[in-house]
């Protein structure tokens, strides 16, 4: 069949084909592997094997499954063209993404993570993305940083050139020969090569990747899994090849291919002393063999010494390691650490009414389920004996009250894995979790005294009846049972009509009034008025905040369709604030439509304000959705405006109509020089572009003069009315 398009067969490719299609021995299947040039990852070595990260791996896991290995040599896109093609059952070194996952197949654990970096001549000054501006940068022909990196050129409005090159020699070389000025490369190939071209990293990464081995579309499923079973096992195995590949290339000690000429010219002089070493080389590989079978019982000593040999596990040793090194890194680099003693409830029935065989078997339920559930998190699992489990977790950042709320959600996914684990056998003893927590930052704290508060906790969750979660701190708990409280009641607050809208009233350079803002107010029936800032973070965290923010937008329509038969008030517009997780919501603009024809409220009374760490998010589907906004007849405003990224290239690409400057800036007019320039750069700039500008927060007639003088039109703050409900 032919094939349009595809590149010509290398002559390696040709002959490992040939290969593949020739007898081989019995139960030995061969496998087809791509190779190109990309040390430390990938390369072919001069014995014809593959090496590298990559390599090594691949030859280990040949070695492991009876596989026989025929490498194909050939560029990046030749060897992404001939595995598509089905001429290759295997290429290293593949990115995974979305688009690369149509056309490839992937086993699921990531072999290496990887970014990509830039590196230029060292008399080059490169400290930013600004500085690339006018340079020529080579990158490798199709390739995620090629992409990547043009999206973020054409994000930040800078021209440069990219010069596409075939292989990441040729991009580097082109550099010290000065045709290009920079070039990018994965950060494992830039370290590796750029001190042998003379070239230094910049500040400038970007594009993180997960690499995989990649097959052919539809095939090769079962050595894909044979592939993730291998690195799982790995992984947890030091001194594993895994760990040998990975301790031998980024060291260096895998060094670069020797040249043919040389290896034949060592051969030969060598060769003469071969018969006078040959007793020698005996003598020497019954030491390293006898070395090596020390090694081995080294390393199951370590095993046995650190791992609980039931479920494969970190023990309690290991535990009180890992907490020694976490509270000797100083806390500002990690925020919030937890420790999570796991202690089932009745777990003795299972010894007492079926076995201990089947005690066991749930054990070693439990920590696959656990890992199940803690999923991607930054976390260390470890069985501390007998139905006791831990888990570390690190990175909860730098507020304590978020820390315990989210140490609380993954406390209910471990105790729905306690319930998950149960086989048919013991589903009927009533087996629960019960969860000490200890929170804590590092400071004034020893391991053991971490390991005692969380089980004290512990006791404190099964006097309570079992199969919950409880902090050590009373003051922390206290917290997260007002917060859980809290969600349980803001998921009824709709049903029970406790939200309110208030509305604040924005004037113009008159006086008059030109719209009012809506913001949302909850009547809690026991706590009274909630302040915003604590329910609608808890809101947009659960999700709540699509239905609240529908019924926002839905009530507000309503408001300005009634204005419209009042001719005092139908000019006046009102402005809603979008969250980033209702703006998100696919059906958005689609709502938005039907609420509008439902109410019949003027769209162009309406503005939606969404803020500056919106448009960051997703830039090319942010600057669309709001296109989509724009051609509903909705005015569009950037809130809080200097707040977040400030980009001037974005306000000159999105569709936008007015910027809000935020109150903080306000608040400095007229004592504080800062805010008062970047107020008075940010009227300036929205003059130029044709925005209209609405200063909140304006609580003086000071402050209301100083704006007016530098051509600000729109006000909003204290000074003109507080917020109030309207009849």
């Amino acid at each position: 069949m032919h094939l349009p398009c595809r590149p010509a067969l290398t002559t390696a490719a040709l002959l490992a084909l040939l290969i593949a299609a020739s007898p081989t021995a019995v139960g030995e299947e061969v496998v087809r592997i791509g190779v190109y040039h990309n040390p430390p990852k990938l390369h072919l070595g001069e014995d014809g094997e593959p090496g590298g990260i990559f390599g090594d791996l691949a030859v280990a896991l040949a070695e492991e499954n009876g596989w026989r290995l025929a490498p194909v040599t050939c560029a990046w896109q030749e060897c992404l063209a001939l595995l598509e093609a089905g001429e290759l059952d295997l290429m290293p070194d593949v990115a995974w993404t979305a688009a690369r996952a149509e056309r490839f197949a992937f086993h699921q654990e990531p072999v290496l993570h990887s970014w990509s970096q830039l590196y230029h001549e060292p008399a080059l000054e490169i400290e930013g993305i600004q500085d690339l501006a006018g340079r020529r940068i080579a990158v490798l022909e199709g390739s995620m940083q090629q992409r990547a990196l043009a999206r973020m050129l054409e994000s930040f409005g800078i021209e440069a050139e990219l010069v596409a090159l075939p292989s990441f020699q040729e991009s580097f070389a082109s550099v010290q020969q000065g045709t290009t000025d920079a070039v990018v490369s994965n950060h494992l190939y830039g370290g590796w090569q750029a001190p042998r071209y003379g070239l230094t990293a910049s500040p400038i990464m970007f594009e993180p990747s997960r690499l995989f081995f990649a097959a052919p579309p539809g095939r090769h499923a079962a050595l894909l899994e044979r592939i993730d079973a291998q690195l799982l096992r790995w992984k947890r195995q030091p001194g594993s090849p895994y760990h040998q590949a990975l301790e031998r290339w980024r060291s260096g000690e895998g060094g670069h291919p020797v040249p043919r000429w040389l290896r034949w010219a060592l051969i030969g002089s060598f060769a003469l002393m071969g018969l006078a070493m040959l007793g020698n080389l005996t003598l020497r590989r019954r030491v390293r063999d006898h070395l090596a079978a020390i090694r081995q019982v080294r390393e199951d000593n370590r095993r046995l010494t650190l791992y609980d040999s039931l479920t494969g596990l970190p023990n309690r040793r290991h535990l009180m390691e890992q907490l020694h090194r976490r509270l000797a890194t100083p806390p500002a680099a990690h925020g919030y650490t937890a420790l999570l003693q796991i202690d089932l409830d009745r777990f003795k029935r299972v010894n007492d009414t079926r076995s201990h065989r089947e005690g066991d078997e749930l054990l070693f339920q439990l920590s696959e389920q656990f890992e199940a559930a803690l999923g991607g998190t930054t976390t260390f699992l470890a069985h501390l004996g007998a139905d006791e489990f831990a888990v570390l977790v690190d990175g909860l950042g730098q507020r304590a009250d978020q820390a315990a709320q989210r140490v609380e959600r993954l406390g209910e996914r471990l105790l729905s894995a306690v319930v998950a684990a149960q086989t048919p056998e013991v589903a009927d003893l009533g087996i629960t979790g019960s969860i000490g927590v200890s929170l804590f930052d590092g400071e004034a704290t020893a391991p053991e005294t971490v390991l005692q508060q969380a089980d004290m906790a512990v006791g404190q969750a099964k006097a309570a009846g079992g199969n919950r979660l409880r902090f050590f701190d009373d003051a922390v708990q206290a917290a997260v049972n007002r917060q859980v409280r809290l969600e349980a009641d803001l998921r009824r607050a709709l049903q029970r009509d406790e939200l309110r809208l208030f509305y604040q009233v924005q004037v113009d350079e008159d006086g008059e009034v030109s719209g009012r803002e809506a913001l949302l107010r909850w009547a809690h029936p026991q706590q009274g008025m909630v302040s915003p800032g604590e329910f609608i973070p808890l809101a947009e965290e659960t999700g709540l905040i699509v239905p609240i923010g529908r019924w926002v937008v839905e009530t507000a329509c309503r408001r300005l369709a009634a204005w419209t038969r009042d001719p005092a008030l139908a000019d006046q517009a009102i402005s809603v604030n979008v969250s980033p997780v209702q703006f998100s919501e696919g059906t958005f603009v689609s709502e938005l439509r039907e609420i509008l024809a439902a109410t019949g409220a003027p769209p162009r009374r309406l503005v939606l304000e969404v803020t500056e760490s919106l448009l960051m998010q997703n830039p090319e589907c942010v600057s669309q959705r709001l296109s989509e906004l724009r051609e509903l007849g909705v005015r569009l405003a950037l809130d809080d405006f200097g707040t977040g990224y400030s980009s001037l290239n974005y306000l000159k690409r999105l569709s936008l109509h007015e910027l809000k400057i935020d109150a903080s800036f306000v608040a400095g007019i007229p004592f504080e020089p800062a805010d008062m320039a970047i107020v008075d750069t940010t009227l300036t700039l929205a003059n130029r572009l044709g925005l209209e500008v609405t200063a909140e927060g304006v609580e003086t007639e000071e402050q209301h003069r100083w704006l007016q003088a530098r051509g600000c039109r729109r006000f909003q703050g204290f000074l003109f009315g507080r917020p109030e409900p309207l009849a």
